[in-house]
């Protein structure tokens, strides 16, 4: 005898619920009814008080679970994370010292992309890593992977759906054990969005390792399987005036004079394309940005001081991006970021920016950029949300100590991000990962002795 279909399923402990930048609204006891069809994409029915809630589906509250953990805690449910800019194949040293982006590059990042070549340690490590990144309540996102394609049909693997990944384009400027001919990378990127389609996403690396003609077949390939575009624009000082040395030299570009405009001239400005980092731009490309739709992934932990294991770059100007109306989210960019929990790097946007005294930059902004608007990047509707007809993307964490009222959920939000005295703590704060209304990783609690 086959059971029937439950009608809803049932989620219960304190809520937060980022309605935008400048609101999010704490429910100490709250319920949430999921649609359980995995064809319905897991969407919330209802989702509010217990009391509200349980009146409106006749449901009586003494019936429901308590949401108290075993060991005497309270959960309190968030939004799941959408991580718009990172390289998964860094993984292994995103925490090794860090001094300036170029010389991070040649000693650290590249030879540790060069071991994906072998099939073998690619498989194993994107086995490890995309069980590791839902232990931490990140769910989707923007990825690059290494120049190998088995590296990135390793990373298609196990990687769930709503990553969207893309093999690094690298064919100048760069150690010879990584760079390819311009034949043989047209022919890989066209052949990978023909394989993988719109979940493949374009990605040359940045413009002073590819060839201008490779990055405009990288454009026409994406356009041609409506997928994403990602690289990096502006990340610091000393690589813009080598990009603009190198390419001033390069037919058709002697008259360039900004970072951006390199960019528009092959075709790969628009709606589909996120440029990470951004922080040294001038006016014109601003409003070559915002006139073509671009997109920015902005990463708070990456660029952080050198003293903070960042790469000393610099902070993102939220306020100017958001003048010009340029959508924008937040980023680990691991392994340039040293931690992949969101939670620190809604942590260190909140810090670098609060130093400038940007009143602006709340924990409310930070988790709204680190989930919602995240998944907007990425053309993503109603993900990465807690409200009615959204899909059940959510994580389940510990209440942090403290009393809480309803109502504003900052106090709540700078409590549990303020709670750690390691920065790698935030890699244990997640209890529960849901995607779609469907558990995919969740922690063993011991109860307390």
């Amino acid at each position: 005898m086959v059971s029937a279909e439950p009608e809803f399923l049932i989620f219960r402990g304190a809520l937060v619920q980022a309605a935008s930048d400048t609101r999010a609204d704490y429910t100490p006891d709250g319920l949430v009814l999921v649609d359980p069809g995995r064809d319905r994409g897991g969407r919330i029915l209802a989702i509010g008080p217990v009391e509200t809630v349980a009146a409106t589906y006749g449901l009586d509250p003494r019936a429901l679970p308590t949401g108290e953990r075993s060991n005497g805690g309270k959960d309190l449910w968030l939004p799941a994370f959408f991580d718009t800019h990172f390289h998964w194949v860094q993984d292994a040293v995103r925490e090794m010292p860090k001094y300036s982006l170029i010389e991070w590059l040649n000693t650290i990042t590249f030879p540790e992309e060069a071991k994906f070549a072998d099939a073998a340690y690619a498989e194993e490590r994107a086995a490890s890593f995309w069980k590791q990144i839902l232990s931490l309540g990140t769910v989707g996102g923007l990825c690059y992977s290494s120049p190998h394609e088995v590296a990135l049909e390793a990373a298609f693997r196990h990687a769930p759906r709503d990553f969207y990944i893309g093999n690094v384009l690298m064919t100048m400027e760069c150690p010879g054990y990584l760079q390819q001919n311009e034949a043989d990378s047209i022919a890989r990127v066209q052949r990978c969005a023909g394989r993988f389609g719109p979940r493949y996403v374009a990605s040359p690396r940045f413009a002073p390792t590819t060839a201008p003609a490779v990055m405009r077949a990288a454009a026409e390939a994406a356009q041609a399987v409506n997928s994403f575009q990602q690289t990096h624009l502006g990340e610091t000082l000393a690589e813009i005036d080598w990009v603009l040395g190198i390419y001033q030299t390069l037919p058709g570009f002697e008259d360039v004079s900004s970072y951006a405009e390199i960019y528009n001239r092959v075709g790969m400005l628009g709606e589909k394309t996120v440029l990470g980092h951004c922080l040294h731009l001038k006016p014109e490309e601003w409003e070559l940005l915002a006139d073509s739709g671009s997109r920015i992934a902005s990463c708070p932990t990456s660029n952080a001081p050198v003293e903070q294991m960042g790469l000393g770059s610099g902070l993102f100007d939220y306020p100017t991006a958001e003048a010009y109306g340029i959508p924008w989210a937040l980023a680990s960019d691991i392994g340039g970021g040293p931690y992949l929990s969101m939670f620190d790097v809604m942590h260190s946007f909140v810090e670098q920016n609060r130093e400038l005294s940007r009143q602006g930059a709340t924990y409310t902004k930070a988790l709204r950029r680190s989930t919602a608007m995240g998944a907007a990047l990425m053309d993503l509707p109603n993900r990465g949300m807690l409200d009615r007809g959204a899909s059940f993307d959510a994580i389940r964490v510990g209440m942090p100590e403290g009393t809480f009222q309803a109502g504003p959920a900052e106090p709540v939000l700078a409590a549990l991000c303020q709670q750690v005295s390691d920065r790698k703590d935030y890699e244990e704060l997640v209890l529960e990962t849901f995607i779609r209304g469907e558990s995919r990783f969740k922690r063993e609690v011991k109860p307390c002795v």
